[in-house]
């Protein structure tokens, strides 16, 4: 009974495939030199710098909402995404949701996901390999709102329990079963902590070897969530495991959206199956038009043009958001007089 035929049923970690060096999507690697040569020419250039890092913030915030969304913490209603992502998590309120979740635990959410998103760069910048404190440090924070996890009684019905095991191992199994009934096994709880152990020796293994960055991101991903060694968070956990691969490299990591949930899920399942490289293929896939787009602002920025459109409808020039022309708040994007220099002045 192989793993490929059975997916569903657990076996302990494998390490990276075979081939797998090869595996590079692309035209990436050529976007993230132009990404890195950028970074350099802006090391001593404050006004554009604070320019591309008030795009890179609205990336992280992108980041955190989708994050939760995937897992199905609350679904944003049409447009307030746009909306938070420019403006920051300070207005969001529960009627913001199609669920209508309490103001406070929305916003706990939010923000605890963007601190979280914050803490990978702080661990990063610190130098230290990855560790299973780090992990449970992520945990532990991505959860601080989270106040239940779903549980079954004993004749099966689904209710919600307290969720106290925050940045702790799981202590009972957390074995779904699928709509056809089959149980989908994950890391038995008394194997977690020498499974994590081999995860992180795995890991640093496979990070000394320089794999393609997504080929990375894939292995670390997949291979955490097929673990699921948290009772709950699991998912959110695993992203940020992506997210560090491409973040230690100093690159923009990829947001999967809501909207990708489908298609995503469908390819750790065929990761599942023993097909890593199409998950790789598909992290790259997302990866690669956030590289672009950071290219083409950090350009401009060097040339002087600090001025770009929100998803929203506003605009952010220099280091100030201007909401979009509907809203009470704009007091009006700047005349010529107002517009920044390069040099971090004005005309």
């Amino acid at each position: 009974m192989d793993q490929q035929a059975h997916p569903e049923i657990w076996r302990p970690l494998a390490g990276m495939l075979d081939g797998a060096r090869e595996w590079g999507f692309p035209g990436y690697a050529d976007f993230a030199s132009k990404w890195n040569d950028i970074q350099v020419a802006l090391k001593d250039r404050e006004t554009p710098r604070h320019f591309l890092d008030g795009w890179l913030a609205e990336r992280g915030r992108e980041f955190a909402i989708e994050t939760g969304q995937i897992e199905g913490l609350y679904t944003l209603r049409s447009g307030i995404t746009e909306q938070l992502i420019a403006e920051g998590f300070a207005g969001v309120v529960g009627s913001h949701t199609l669920e209508g979740v309490e103001d406070r635990t929305i916003k706990g959410l939010l923000e605890d996901q963007e601190a979280a998103y914050r803490m990978l760069f702080s661990d990063v910048a610190g130098g230290a390999g990855l560790t299973q404190h780090k992990i449970k440090a992520w945990h532990q924070l991505l959860t601080r709102h989270q106040e239940t996890v779903t549980g079954l009684t004993l004749d099966g019905r689904r209710v919600q329990v307290e969720f106290r095991e925050k940045g702790q191992w799981k202590q009972w199994s957390n074995n779904p079963r699928r709509p056809d009934g089959v149980i989908h096994q994950y890391c038995p709880p008394e194997h977690v902590q020498a499974e994590m152990d081999r995860f992180i020796d795995m890991h640093a293994q496979i990070e000394a070897k320089q794999y393609p960055v997504e080929v990375e991101a894939a292995w670390m991903h997949h291979r955490f969530v097929r673990t699921h060694p948290f009772r709950d968070g699991n998912g959110r956990v695993s992203r940020m495991l992506m997210a560090y691969a491409y973040i230690r490299r100093g690159l923009p990591p990829p947001v999967i959206t809501n909207k990708q949930r489908d298609e995503y899920i469908g390819a750790l399942e065929d990761a599942d199956r023993g097909n890593l490289r199409m998950f790789s293929e598909l992290l790259g896939g997302y990866a690669l038009p956030t590289l672009v787009a950071g290219v083409s602002i950090g350009q401009n920025a060097l040339e002087g043009h600090l001025s770009r459109p929100n998803g929203n409808g506003g605009r952010t020039v220099g280091d100030r958001y201007y909401p979009p022309l509907t809203s009470d708040q704009n007091p009006g994007l700047p005349g010529e007089d107002d517009r920044p220099l390069p040099g971090g002045g004005v005309h």
